[in-house]
């Protein structure tokens, strides 16, 4: 019988088995152990791939050009985090961080472990990378990134015509394919799918 350690209160369970998509939760502190998800690493892999094409497009076109008194202004995601660099540093570094820096390496770790566990090859960063994956899941927040926009957009659109840019459908098809990925991804299955596959 296999065991698992709870991170919230190291209480040592047995782990049960689970029909797919059932969360198993600590008998201790009630909170979630693991789900246990129908998780193909070659599923994952094309979607992280696609996810990381779409990455350039979403961060470097234009989201919205905002026209006012005859000047029309367009901003992409780089430059809106970078224009805050000189008054407020520590909200461009967070801004950079949880919406670009994140998520693109969040992606590319689990691309990365996909396809060693795709084609099967086990090199010795692999856990390292998975510890990784589980740290960056917690400061990946393109959903936040793309509410607050909406909140401008909506405070913006009173004083002046905005136009969305290409940029922002990149956006959201981006932020679809990482909340799929991160809806999908196992972290229990992947170590466990390493130490068999070793």
């Amino acid at each position: 019988m296999k065991t698992i350690i709870c991170r919230h209160c190291d209480m040592v369970s047995n782990v049960p088995a689970m029909p797919v998509n059932y969360v198993a939760k600590c008998p201790c502190c009630k909170r979630k152990l693991y789900k246990n998800i129908k998780c193909q690493p070659s599923t994952l892999l094309a979607l992280s791939i696609s996810a990381l094409l779409i990455m350039i497009p979403a961060f470097y076109f234009p989201l919205i050009s905002v026209h006012l008194l005859g000047i029309t202004e367009n901003t992409n995601l780089l430059q809106g985090a970078l224009m805050m660099l000189d008054n407020a540093p520590v909200v461009a570094f967070a801004v950079l961080f949880c919406a670009v820096i994140a998520p693109s390496l969040l992606i590319t770790s689990i691309a990365f472990t996909s396809a060693c566990l795709t084609f099967n090859y086990y090199p010795g960063i692999i856990p390292k990378i998975l510890h990784l994956t589980h740290a960056l899941r917690h400061w990946s927040m393109l959903e936040v990134y793309m509410i607050s926009l909406m909140v401008a957009v909506f405070k913006l659109i009173s004083y002046a015509d905005l136009y969305f840019g290409y940029g922002f459908f990149f956006l959201i098809a981006l932020l679809l394919l990482d909340m799929t990925i991160i809806s999908n991804y196992s972290h229990h299955n992947y170590w466990e799918r390493y130490i068999n596959g070793k």
